[in-house]
């Protein structure tokens, strides 16, 4: 029986390269969306949710419209009737900033030193 690896060597090999698209922080300028469609913002949460390994992330619809940055709070955890179940968070909040380099939008998580590609987004320099 003979198995054949190269497709699949090739294709992981094109998938490492199509995520990494050579973006660099130090090259890139902070960027505004200079649109918030439901599809831009819906990848803007699946982005910033996979940098912060969380389930889901719910922002705003006009995130990154003013500034580049935007600092993400938990929550509070509340019972039924919305009363604070665990008191005080005294978290610091996560913050992201949005990216330019070329026409690639991508947002950044300083913290983790990661970032995600934004393709559907449009972005402008800010």
């Amino acid at each position: 029986m003979k198995i054949h690896y190269l497709p699949g060597i090739l294709l992981l090999l094109a998938g490492c390269s199509l995520q990494a698209q050579d973006l660099r922080v130090s090259e890139a300028s902070p960027a505004l969306l200079s649109d918030s469609s439901t599809d831009s913002k819906a990848e803007l949460q699946h982005a910033i949710a996979s940098l912060l390994k969380a389930e889901e992330v719910l922002i705003a619809d006009d995130a990154f419209m003013q500034s580049s940055r935007l600092s993400l709070s938990r929550a509070p955890h509340t019972d039924p009737s919305g009363q604070l179940i665990m008191g005080r968070n005294f978290e610091m909040p996560d913050v992201v900033q949005l990216f330019i380099q070329g026409e690639q939008c991508f947002v950044y998580h300083e913290e983790s030193d990661q970032h995600r590609p934004l393709p559907l987004s449009k972005c402008i320099a800010e």
